[in-house]
């Protein structure tokens, strides 16, 4: 491969993770809203380069129509299984056999350096202005505490959701960042507890 461009490797740094994560190349477009690209010209000629200088090939009449040469992913990487978990039972640990629905299979170079994480599948629209939308994976690194403004995954009478944690002297609000819900006000004696935070999203393409 042949030098390029900071910028034309941070290009190629995001298609390379997006491909390992979703399992598909990012389009035109969200490369472009990724960088501040306005033209899709501007990407294609981007993408030019990264072609001839070997870093993708891209492949003619596909919406997402990049490919990564074969040897890009290294032969250690290890894939790893993750919980997801569905309705949680009361009083149970969230990890507990009763509350995984499934297991998700993820290349552990993409998790954050902890054994300890979990997934949760995203309803609704409330965290859309983070760009969480509904139907994606969230990563969730499980820990009990967490500092103001970080999205963290918060049970609430046994319900998960994912919201901006922002603590007050004798209450906690929990903020979407879709302006049109209103937050989650939480008071003393409620049954709420951080499951852990907020590690990463997959998107299925």
């Amino acid at each position: 491969m042949r030098k390029i461009t900071e910028r034309q490797h941070a290009i190629y740094s995001y298609i390379k993770d997006f491909i390992l994560l979703r399992k598909c190349s990012p389009t035109i477009r969200e490369i472009g809203d990724k960088f501040g690209i306005k033209s899709t010209n501007g990407v294609r000629d981007a993408l030019r380069v990264l072609e001839s200088k070997g870093y993708i090939k891209k492949l003619s009449n596909q919406a997402r129509g990049i490919a990564l040469p074969q040897n890009v992913f290294p032969a250690s990487a290890e894939a790893v299984s993750l919980p997801l978990i569905g309705s949680i039972a009361a009083g149970t640990p969230i990890l507990a056999a009763e509350n995984v629905e499934q297991t998700l299979t993820v290349d552990k170079s993409m998790l954050p350096r902890s054994s300890e994480i979990f997934a949760l599948r995203v309803q609704g629209d409330s965290m859309v202005g983070d760009g969480i939308l509904s139907g994606d994976i969230a990563i969730i690194r499980m820990q009990k505490n967490a500092e103001r403004g970080q999205i963290i995954a918060a049970l609430i009478d046994g319900d998960a959701t994912l919201k901006h944690y922002y603590p007050a002297e004798n209450r906690i609000e929990l903020r979407a960042s879709n302006p049109k819900y209103m937050p989650i006000t939480v008071c003393e004696g409620e049954d709420f507890s951080i499951a852990g935070i907020l590690a990463g999203v997959i998107r299925k393409c």
